[in-house]
């Protein structure tokens, strides 16, 4: 027998190999990769939306002072991205917050195994956090002393902490591969659940005033004089008032220490009808 010969058949045993052992697998793995893949990319998506809407609703128990500002507890920001980014819906409502279930028709419909199963077994299996924290450099350093200082003495305060990070993990269900042609469960490999995390930071809060009423607050408590405008002081500075403009010139009584007016327009801005 020749050399020829006894080569015959060898490109066709490499070819069937290597589609056995790697081009089929890969091809039979494209549609649950794609399914990874889409998961992760929503998880993206949900953790910028957690920080972000966090900036926005940055008021009450998640302000680390008192900061009047919109509010929303971490269970509605939750809800919502469970609402309006895992659940197979095109609408938003205002009554995602409350949610307890998938909206629209449930799950998103490519987000299931082989069996039927859903790979999110449950509502809870996308979880979220936000944290707000100081900005790490030494200026926030000298800035939180200085507010310490200022709000020691008059009612001037800051929110330091926003440096805001979301933290989205969704727990997926994976289906056992089954290594036996004749779907020995004793031979099938589980690996178990698999957790994807994403997070996200963003550096925000400007300081704006929430109206006014909040800008003469902080006004107040970087003027000094402010105290003779508040109670009890500006009673007992209004008896001493009078009896100085009774006893001399009138002019003391229009003598208003520590007023402050936001928002007065001067009178030479103004005309008349």
């Amino acid at each position: 027998m020749s050399r020829r010969s006894r080569c015959r058949g060898q490109a066709m045993t490499e070819f069937v190999l290597g589609s056995v052992l790697f081009a089929i697998p890969v091809f039979l793995l494209i549609p649950i990769i794609g399914k990874y893949i889409d998961m992760r990319q929503t998880a993206v998506q949900a953790a910028r939306y957690v920080a972000w809407e966090r900036t926005v609703w940055y008021g009450g128990s998640a302000a680390s002072v008192s900061w009047p500002a919109n509010s929303k507890d971490d269970g509605s920001i939750q809800n919502e991205v469970r609402q309006r980014l895992f659940s197979d819906s095109t609408g938003i409502g205002a009554s995602d917050s409350g949610a307890g279930d998938w909206g629209g028709g449930g799950l998103r419909n490519s987000w299931y195994n082989r069996d039927g199963s859903a790979m999110l077994a449950s509502y809870d299996s996308v979880g979220q956090s936000v944290a707000n924290d100081k900005t790490p450099n030494t200026a926030t350093t000298v800035l939180n002393l200085i507010v310490t200082v200022t709000n020691a003495i008059g009612s001037f305060t800051l929110e330091t902490k926003g440096f805001y990070t979301g933290a989205v993990s969704v727990g997926i269900s994976t289906e056992p591969v089954n290594f036996s042609l004749s779907y020995d469960g004793t031979v099938a490999y589980d690996p178990g659940p698999l957790t994807l995390s994403e997070s996200n930071t963003l550096l925000a809060n400007g300081w704006s005033a929430n109206g006014a009423s909040h800008v003469k607050s902080q006004t107040q408590g970087l003027t000094p004089t402010s105290v003779f405008a508040t109670d009890p002081v500006k009673t007992i500075f209004d008896i001493v008032k009078g009896a100085m403009a009774a006893a001399s010139t009138q002019e003391l009584w229009n003598l208003e220490l520590g007023k402050i007016e936001p928002d007065v327009v001067p009178p030479d801005r103004l005309t008349g009808p």
